[in-house]
C-alpha cells in the first residue's frame, strides 16, 4: 500500500505532448507497441488532461517495485480512492492477467493498459496497435523548418522513435542501445545483432545459429524462439515471398535506426529499402516480396521497388521488362521510390511512378 501511495503522490511529469495518429478513446483500452513506440508517452499525454488526484500510473516494469504485491494491492487501494477515476498500466504482461482481471470490478472512467507484446490479449478491452513514427508524424515531433531534402537526410538518422525525433543525432544510437538492453534478454539481443547483418535481405536462422554458437550455448529452437520474441514485440518484421510460404522471410527492422544502433556497419540501399517497409507496414495489410519486386501488396494490387538513385529513364526500361509479370499478379500500378528523381509512364493501364521518398511518403 505504501508503495502504491507513493506511485500516486508522484504521477508523471506533464511533458509537452505532440498529437498522434493515434488515441485513446475508448473506456477500456490496451496499447500494443514496440520498444520506443511511444506507448508511455501517449498515455502520459491523455492524462495530462485531468487532474492528477483523478489517476493512478503505474510501470509495472519499474525495478523499483514488485508488480505481484502492486497488483495485489490495487483492488483495496482503489476503494480507500474513490477519487481515482483512471487507472493506467505501463509494461504489461500477460501472466499479470489473473491479478488483473478482479480489477475491473471497480466503476472506473478508463482502464488504460500498454503492453509490449503483439499477442497481449485483455477481454473486453478496444486494442490501439501503436506504429512508431511514420515520415508525417516526424515531421511534427522535428519541428524544424528545413527543406524536404534535409528533412529526410534527419529522418533516415533519427528514426522512427518519438524519443529518438527529439535528441540529437549523435546520442541516437546510444539511446536505443539503453533501450534495448533494458527490454530485451542476452539471446535475444545476440540474435536481434545477427539480424541486423540481413536487413532487408533473407535471413537464415540457421545462420544466425552458426554464428552465436561459436561464442555462446546455444541452440537452434532457442534462436528460433528468440526470433519469434522479437516479432511478437514488433522489433523485427519478417515478410513472406509471395505464394512461397516455405521460402524465406525477408527481415526488417520496425524502427530502421536499429540497424545504426547494433552495427557500425553502413549500407545505404537496405536500410533506405527498409524505411520504405516502414511506411507501408501502418497500411496493416499483408506485405509479400517477389524476386523483382521488393514489396507486393495484393488488397492495392500495388507493388514496390526501391531505387533510391536510378533515373526514371532506367527505372521505365526496368517497368518494360517487369509488365508481363505485373499483369499476370493482378498490379496495376508501380512504384519505384526515390531519393530524390520523379517521373511516370504507363503501359496499357498499368502505371509506373517514380517517386522521391518525401513526396511518396507524405502521399500515402
Amino acid at each position: 500500500m505504501q508503495t502504491l501511495n507513493a506511485l500516486y503522490q508522484s504521477p508523471p511529469k506533464n511533458v509537452k505532448f505532440i498529437n498522434r495518429k493515434f488515441e485513446i478513446t475508448a473506456p477500456k483500452t490496451l496499447i500494443k507497441g514496440g520498444i520506443g513506440s511511444g506507448k508511455t508517452s501517449l498515455i502520459a499525454g491523455f492524462l495530462s488532461a485531468f487532474d492528477s488526484k483523478e489517476f493512478l500510473y503505474v510501470n509495472l516494469g519499474d525495478l523499483r517495485i514488485d508488480a505481484d504485491d502492486i497488483l495485489s494491492n490495487f483492488l483495496e487501494f482503489l476503494r480507500q480512492n474513490p477519487q481515482i477515476k483512471i487507472l493506467a498500466i505501463d509494461d504489461f504482461e500477460q501472466r499479470f492477467w489473473d491479478k488483473f482481471e478482479p480489477i475491473l470490478e471497480l466503476n472506473l472512467q478508463n482502464f488504460i493498459v500498454a503492453s509490449g507484446f503483439k499477442d497481449a490479449n485483455l477481454n473486453g478491452f478496444s486494442e490501439l496497435n501503436l506504429d512508431f513514427l511514420d515520415y508525417e508524424e516526424f515531421i511534427a515531433f522535428f519541428s524544424k523548418k528545413i527543406d524536404p531534402e534535409t528533412l529526410f537526410s534527419h529522418f533516415l538518422l533519427h528514426g522512427r522513435s518519438p524519443a529518438s525525433a527529439f535528441c540529437d543525432a549523435e546520442n541516437v544510437a546510444a539511446n536505443l542501445q539503453t533501450a534495448l538492453k533494458s527490454s530485451l534478454s542476452a539471446t535475444q539481443l545476440a540474435v536481434l545483432k545477427e539480424c541486423a547483418k540481413a536487413q532487408a535481405q533473407n535471413v537464415s536462422i540457421f545462420e544466425i545459429f552458426s554464428t552465436l554458437k561459436s561464442t555462446r550455448k546455444i541452440s537452434k529452437d532457442s534462436v528460433y524462439g528468440a526470433l519469434s520474441e522479437l516479432e511478437n514485440m514488433s522489433t523485427v518484421s519478417l515478410v513472406e515471398k509471395f505464394n512461397e510460404p516455405n521460402a524465406a522471410k525477408r527481415l526488417y527492422f520496425s524502427d530502421f535506426a536499429f540497424k545504426s544502433a547494433l552495427s557500425l556497419k553502413k549500407d545505404f540501399a537496405k536500410n533506405f529499402n527498409n524505411t520504405v517497409f516502414c511506411e507501408l507496414a501502418k497500411f496493416n495489410e499483408q506485405i509479400f516480396y517477389t524476386k523483382e519486386l521488393d514489396f507486393f501488396l495484393p488488397k492495392r494490387k500495388l507493388a514496390i521497388i526501391c531505387s533510391p538513385f536510378s533515373d526514371a529513364d532506367l527505372v521505365f526500361l526496368k517497368f518494360k521488362k517487369l509488365h508481363a509479370n505485373l499483369k499476370n499478379l493482378g498490379i496495376n500500378r508501380l512504384q519505384a521510390i526515390s531519393v530524390a528523381n520523379s517521373g511516370e509512364t504507363s503501359i496499357e493501364g498499368i502505371k509506373c511512378e517514380v517517386a522521391p521518398f518525401s513526396r511518396w511518403a507524405l502521399g500515402i
